[in-house]
Order: structure tokens, then sequence, then C-alpha cells
């Protein structure tokens, strides 16, 4: 219970801090929203670091990637089968965080975590950017209050997973593409999919975000190109034949069938946590059509919208689910900050919080009991998710904001791109 006590501190300091933001109409300068940002990740990631119970994938998985790595192997071919199912992008990074702890004399608890942490806090200025409210003072408290989620702040400091990097890099693309960075839009969006192919799912909106056919191709180019490129790269960095490439690709998009974690398949297999591929097969076609659904439904929305829309989508239907894909829609869920944004914000922090901190201290028949009615009680984080679906058409916005046509409009102040 004392672990439980200390960790949970920083999350509801958290909670509290972006309660009382909105409340009391807080507008902290970017800043404060960083320091803040910064101090409650630093907490919970040493707090973290010093814990016995660490995450398997983390203290295993991640660890012997990076040293699989600097020993010249290819850790889809050299690790546990699935023990690292993504492309070598974030394998060179883990990499350079092996390395740079040890220059450093910091233990792998603790430098597993930092990048994931510093693309974390890379998202505060971002989510601010490119909030949809038209306010300055309003966007800058939505940074603040992406500093202070406490759903987030389980994924990058406690668990140190791959997803803050994946959506730096994701809501950095889109911020790009408003700009009419078309290329830079490109690449990043491109690393973003290279460090986890779920992000597919954020290229739609950044494609909306832009006027212009030929603009929209070059972005879907560098979006194939990029990850090919890593892939490629382990042929010249550990000798991989190029025969072996499709087997690569085909480890880097496989995964665990783990199920029984969430939504129907919490109700499917009595909120027991099984491995069962056969799920997988009637649940990914029923998930790509949810998906093709609502990228048809929600075609004219704004840029953030769409997006939040299909991150959403995807975890209502979703058969495999791990805690840390809550922190997916969150970048997205603020800057586009509607009547269903708190019951998900808390809800959301809550339920994952309890998985990460209370359920870790289990023993196996504790930890069975326990995940019987966590998982069951996803229903009801569903239930908040559904209620947090964006407008389907754009808000309408007065004449005098529209832009003139070949002139960049509010859209790269902050506020909707529109659709050409």
């Amino acid at each position: 219970m004392i672990h439980v006590l200390v960790m949970g501190l920083p999350l509801a300091c958290g909670l509290a801090l972006a309660l009382l933001a909105e409340r009391k109409r807080w507008t902290p300068p970017l800043v404060v929203a960083l320091a803040t940002g910064a101090v409650l990740r630093l907490v919970v990631m040493l707090i973290a670091a010093q814990d016995s119970w660490q995450p398997y994938d983390l203290a295993i998985d991640f660890r012997d990637t990076a040293d699989a790595v600097r020993d010249g192997q290819d850790p889809l071919f050299e690790l546990r089968e699935g023990g690292w199912h993504f492309l070598p992008f974030l394998a060179y990074l883990l990499a350079g965080a092996r390395e740079l702890g040890e220059l450093l004399g910091l233990s792998w608890e603790v430098t597993g975590r930092i990048l994931p942490v510093l693309a974390d806090l890379a998202l505060i200025p971002l989510v601010a950017r490119l909030s949809t409210d038209p306010s300055p003072e309003v966007r800058a408290r939505r940074g603040f209050q992406y500093a202070c989620a406490p759903v987030v702040l389980g994924v990058s400091a406690l668990h140190g997973q791959f997803g803050p990097i994946t959506l730096a890099l994701g809501v950095a693309a889109l911020l790009a593409a408003r700009n009419g960075r078309v290329h830079l839009a490109g690449v990043l969006i491109g690393l973003s999919v290279t460090s986890a192919n779920w992000s597919a799912l954020l290229l739609p909106g950044i494609v909306l975000a832009l006027p212009a056919l030929r603009q929209r191709i070059t972005v879907v180019v560098w979006t194939g190109v990029v990850p090919v490129v890593f892939l490629l790269s382990s042929i010249p960095v550990f000798g991989t034949p190029l025969d072996k490439m499709p087997a690569a690709l085909s480890a880097a998009m496989s995964a665990r069938p783990v199920v029984g974690d969430w939504g129907w398949t919490a109700i499917a297999t009595g909120g027991n946590q099984t491995v069962d591929p056969a799920y997988g097969t009637i649940g990914t076609p029923v998930l790509a059509l949810a998906l093709l659904a609502a990228l048809w439904w929600w075609r004219k929305a704004d840029p953030v919208a769409l997006t939040l829309a299909l991150l959403l989508v995807f975890l209502i239907v979703t058969y495999r689910f791990g805690a840390q894909y809550l922190a997916w829609p969150m970048p997205y869920l603020i800057m586009f900050w509607k009547r269903g944004t708190w019951p998900v914000y808390i809800a959301g922090g809550v339920w994952a919080a309890f998985g990460y901190v209370f359920m870790t201290r289990l023993d196996g028949a504790g930890w069975a009991d326990a995940h019987v009615w966590w998982a069951l009680s996803s229903l009801l984080i569903i239930a908040f998710l559904v209620r947090a679906l964006p407008a389907r058409e754009p808000e309408h916005r007065p004449a005098s904001a529209r832009p003139e046509p070949g002139k960049p409009g509010p859209a790269h102040e902050g506020t909707h791109s529109g659709v050409p």
C-alpha cells in the first residue's frame, strides 16, 4: 500500500492541477507548463526506477533490443519470438539510450524511460500550438493540462512505452502540414509510422490539412519511403540478408494475440486474459471496417477531429489492448477540447493508474481476480470514448475568419484548417 500511495500522489497531483486550471481559468505560460510536466514526470520516473517491479517489455525486451543492436544483431531475429516487433528505428534509439546510460553511470531503469519522457515533454508545446481554440489563453491551458494528464504520466514515466515518441512525431507532422512544410510533414509522419504501425491512423488528418493533391501525394510517398529505408537499414547495419526482408516485415507487423483486457473480448472471456489468435480472426476485419466507416463519416471534419475520431473508434472496437493505448488520443482530445473530454481524461487516467499502480502489487491469484472486474469495467471507459467522439462537420467560422484563396488562414495560428 505504501507504493500505491507514493506512486499515486504525483498522478493525483497532476489530475488536481488540471482540474484547478480549468476551474480557475489559469493561463500558465509555456515555461510553467514545461516545468510542471518535467517535475511530475521526473518524480514518477524516479519512483518507478526504484521499484522492485518493472514492466517486462521495458526491463527485458527493450534492454535486450538495445544490447542486440550494440552487438550488431538484428533484434527481429535474435530475440525471443515477439520480444521485438518494431522496425529498427526505435531499436537504434534504445541502443543510444543504453550507451548514454553507461556513459553517465545511470541504471537501465532510468535511461530506458528517458526517451519517452522527453517525447512527452515535447508534446506539451505541440498540443498548445495545435489546439483548435482561437484563444491564446485557452491554448496555453490545454498545453498545461496535457502536462498534467495522469494517463500520459503513467505511459511515459512509469511504463517507459514508445507511445509518446510516436505521438510527438505525428503531432509535429500535423503542425508542419498546417504550416505548409510538406516534405517535413511527410518525413515526420513516416518516422511516426516507423515507430509503430498504429500511427497510420494519424496520416488522414495530416493529408486533410494540406490543400493540394500534389502535396497530399508527397506526404503519402514519404510515409511509405521512410519505413522502407529503416527496414532495409538492417542489411548494412546487422548484415541481415536481403531475402529475409519479407520475414523481417512480417515480424515487425506481428503482435502476440493477447485478449480479454478490454471491451468485447473482456465480455467474451469473462474478464480473463488469454492468448488466442481466433479473436484476431474476427476482430481484425471488424476493426478495419469500423475504421473505414469512421474515415468516410468524418471525411469533412477538421484534421484534428478526424484524427481524434479514428483513434477513438480504434479504441472502442479493438480486440487487443494495453493500458498505454489510452494515451494515443490524449493529445488530440485535449487539442479538440469538448464536453466529452473530461470524462475520458479523468476516468481513463484512473483506470490505467489502477492497472499500473495497484494491480502490479498483487500476486498471481490476486491479479487474476482483480483483472476480471478491471477488464469488464473498461466498458464504462468505452462509453466515455463514444461520448467524446467529435462532430462530423467542422465548426462554423465567420466569413471574416476564412482564408482567401491561396493565402494561409487562421489554421496556421492554431485554429481550424478548413477543408478544401
